[in-house]
């Protein structure tokens, strides 16, 4: 095997324990089958990751962070908020469409936290898509001169409610035509929660 850094090494695990979660789930998710899977040792492991669950966490945020960055790196049309929204969520679709194990992974260990634990962990893990779906609904509103007229926070639940119907559709019917439809809906649904900068607020008056 070839020498490698740490933080090298740490990327080739979390990358091996995403493609055997969402191949064969996370019980079967064991140290060795994913070292395994990563062409290492398995001392590698331990070297690398105290416990299996620092890595289970790892993989989450991973995934996270690399749907954040795919987000932000995709050019999203500022010509409106409903062509902001809906370039953002054909971005994620396509997403969907060149990875879907890592989207297989995250529900595997959504759901594998629910049952460990009712009130913890998957709540957590919702609440980081919230935080992700807020800073791309204000990000939104910037780069179209808008402002939102309900609660962020409300709308980025609603966010992520779309995105999670999305990824659990085209996961059961691979209608990637259907979901960009969906996408198109949904953009502009939520952006009539939206206004240009200048338009009055909601009982104000505006002088002639």
């Amino acid at each position: 095997m070839r020498r490698m850094p740490p933080e090298e090494r740490r990327d080739e695990l979390i990358a091996a324990a995403i493609r055997v979660i969402a191949r064969r789930g996370v019980a079967a998710a064991t140290t060795r089958a994913i070292t395994a899977d990563a062409g290492m040792p398995l001392g590698a492991f331990t070297y690398i990751f105290g416990t299996q669950d620092e890595l289970m966490t790892a993989v989450i945020d991973t995934v996270i962070e690399q749907e954040r960055f795919a987000a932000e790196s995709r050019a999203i049309d500022p010509t409106s908020m409903v062509a902001a929204l809906r370039s953002g969520l054909e971005g994620y679709i396509d997403l969907l469409e060149r990875d879907p194990d890592h989207e297989i992974a995250l529900l595997e260990l959504a759901l594998v936290a629910r049952r460990r634990d009712p009130a913890g962990q998957m709540r957590a893990q919702w609440e980081t898509y919230y935080r992700a779906a807020e800073q791309v609904l204000v990000y939104a509103a910037e780069i179209t001169g808008s402002r939102w007229t309900q609660p962020v926070a409300d709308l980025a639940r609603h966010l992520v409610v779309v995105v999670d119907g999305l990824t659990t559709t085209w996961l059961a019917d691979g209608d990637s035509d259907a979901a960009r439809r969906t996408a198109s809906f949904a953009a502009t649904a939520l952006a009539a929660a939206s206004a240009p900068l200048g338009a009055p607020t909601e009982g104000s008056t505006r002088a002639d």
